[in-house]
């Protein structure tokens, strides 16, 4: 059996997102920092994603942080269906990845989170997509367990 990976120097972002959308149901800002997300810690771990690695999200399943799942699927790979995507009930848009033998805690930052009210979630979605991971997102390494 094939299996596909992720090259996160040379994925299309904008068809990853066309991806998600279509996965999604919509587009929305959460959507995209979750691709983005994904993208990063396949980058940080020097992943191919898919298989070979965990991510335990914390985002847990009330819209609108909970799209942010979605989009951690879309960039990373990971599934709930093949059981290396665990969604934990919380209100924090923080996400653990971790391979066999490193992880790091993705987080996006308050100021983004709060930078999604009061807006337009399309015309901030498409802003998500060129901001710097930098900008986005906070992370730490923690060891695998």
């Amino acid at each position: 059996m094939e299996t596909l990976s992720i090259d996160p120097q040379t994925a299309d972002l904008r068809e990853m997102i066309e991806r998600g959308t279509h996965l999604h149901g919509h587009l929305g800002p959460f959507l995209v920092a979750g691709i983005r997300m994904g993208l990063l810690a396949l980058s940080l771990l020097e992943s191919p994603g898919y298989f070979g690695l965990r991510a335990r999200s914390e985002a847990g399943r009330q819209t609108p942080l909970s799209c942010l799942n979605d989009g951690v699927q879309i960039g990373s790979g990971c599934t709930t269906g093949k059981g290396n995507l665990e969604i934990v009930e919380g209100s924090s848009p923080r996400v653990r990845f971790e391979t066999e033998s490193r992880g790091f805690v993705i987080e996006l930052r308050d100021e983004i989170v709060d930078s999604f009210r009061d807006v337009d979630p399309i015309v901030r979605a498409h802003e998500i997509e060129s901001l710097s991971v930098e900008d986005l997102f906070t992370w730490t390494n923690s060891p695998s367990r």
